[in-house]
Parts: structure tokens; C-alpha cells; sequence
């Protein structure tokens, strides 16, 4: 492993093996999240950990306008060329050092609010709380907040199992194994070794939400193809 990938913020700064691969499990939560945030064309929604910009395109019709955050550079740039000709789509820096400040955003409120598979690369709990004080402080009355693929127990072998389960059941089997191959080979592996994930029980997210005055319950359905991950839907 290389110093410019020793940990998960410089991962994503550079190109990976998730480029090509991350719309199968974004589409596969595009499919089921409806179910318990309906969107509306008067709504304004925030993409935390927006990424190459995914959601934007699912979405960028069917609601007022989209903010993504995300602290990689690389990623916004693929983002805002990607969406360019999306006069409501609008993508904000966070800086590496200081990502849980939404302050690009602070003068805003969002209807929905969607933070996927961003959690479990943060350094500790005490994060997860900055977390939801941020979202608590840019929603909207009424407004959805949905937190995916939360690790809350479980081993990483289960987690690559139910993936791969999953793969199978949707005929993306074969692009998931190259995927993991991928990773294995990469310097995903060895961040992941050298940093490992954060993983938060479903009672502590619950508390920490209480604590906050935030009412919150975990889904029953899976929304991700990794099954063993949990989704937390917020509501104010």
C-alpha cells in the first residue's frame, strides 16, 4: 500500500474498483427506497456521499433540486460534467479535514435527506453523532432522512456473502466476483486491513437518535444488495 491510500479519504480521491461497479447497488436501492420516502417535485433533496452522482440521475426530474456532498474532488468533477446540463443539480466540496462541517449547505432545507454507504468509513461514533446533528440542522419540517448499508454487527465474510447472494439473484453475479477479485487485488484491501470499518449496533444508533431528539427505526427490507447492512430512516 501507498502513502497517497493509507487511509479511507485518500481511497476515494483517487480512481478504484468502485467506478465502474457502483450503480448495481445503487440501482437496487433506487428500486425499494420509494416505498418509504415518496418524492415530490417540490422537493429538495441532499445526497450525502453523492459520489459520481447516481442519485442526481434517477432523480434530477422528479424533484425541485439536488445537493450532493462528498470530499472527493475527483468525484464532484465527474458529477457536475456528468450533470452539467441539470440546472437544479448542484455538487459541493467537503473538505477532507473537516467533511461532517455542511456548511455549503447550512442556508438550506431539504425534504429528503440520503446518506448511502458513507457511515461505515468514518473514524468513530462520536462522528455518527456529528452526523445527525448535521442532518437534524438542514431538515425540513416533514423532511425523510434514509442512512444505508449501516454495518451494525456481523463479520466482513457474512457481509461478501449476503453480496454476493444477492448478485446472484439479480443476474449481476458475475460482475460482483470480478468486483471482489478487483478488490482483493487492490489497495482497497489492504486500506481496509490497515483502517478497517466502523461498525455501530442497531442500540446505539437508536440511542444516540433519542438522545438527539430524533425520531428513528431501522427497515425491516433489505435496501442494499449487502443484506446483512442495516437502513435507518429518520423522520421530523
Amino acid at each position: 500500500m501507498s502513502e497517497t491510500t493509507a487511509t479511507w479519504l485518500d481511497f476515494w480521491q483517487q480512481e478504484n474498483e468502485f467506478d465502474d461497479t457502483m450503480s448495481v447497488n445503487y440501482n437496487y436501492f433506487l428500486a425499494r427506497i420509494e416505498k418509504y420516502i415518496p418524492l415530490s417535485k417540490t422537493f429538495k433533496v441532499l445526497d450525502i456521499g453523492s459520489g459520481p452522482g447516481n442519485l442526481e440521475a434517477a432523480w434530477h426530474d422528479r424533484v425541485a433540486e439536488i445537493h450532493g456532498l462528498d470530499i472527493s474532488k475527483r468525484y464532484n468533477e465527474i458529477a457536475r460534467a456528468r450533470h452539467a446540463q441539470h440546472a437544479t443539480i448542484f455538487f459541493h466540496d467537503l473538505s477532507s479535514d473537516d467533511y461532517l462541517n455542511f456548511s455549503p449547505v447550512a442556508d438550506k432545507k431539504f425534504d429528503v435527506i440520503i446518506v448511502m454507504s458513507v457511515v461505515q468509513y468514518y473514524r468513530n461514533a462520536a462522528e455518527i453523532e456529528q452526523l445527525l446533528k448535521a442532518i437534524k440542522q438542514v431538515a425540513a419540517p416533514g423532511a425523510k432522512a434514509m442512512i444505508c448499508d449501516l454495518m451494525v454487527g456481523g463479520s466482513v465474510l457474512k457481509d461478501i456473502g449476503s453480496i454476493i447472494g444477492r448478485s446472484l439473484k439479480q443476474g449481476q453475479l458475475l460482475t460482483m466476483l470480478k468486483l471482489l477479485i478487483r478488490l482483493r487485488l487492490s489497495s482497497y484491501y489492504a486500506v481496509r486491513k490497515k483502517n478497517g470499518f466502523l461498525v455501530v449496533p442497531k442500540e446505539e444508533w437508536l440511542a444516540m437518535c433519542q438522545k438527539l431528539g430524533l425520531t428513528a427505526k431501522f427497515v425491516e427490507e433489505p435496501l442494499t444488495m449487502q443484506q446483512e447492512r442495516q437502513n435507518l430512516l429518520i423522520q421530523f
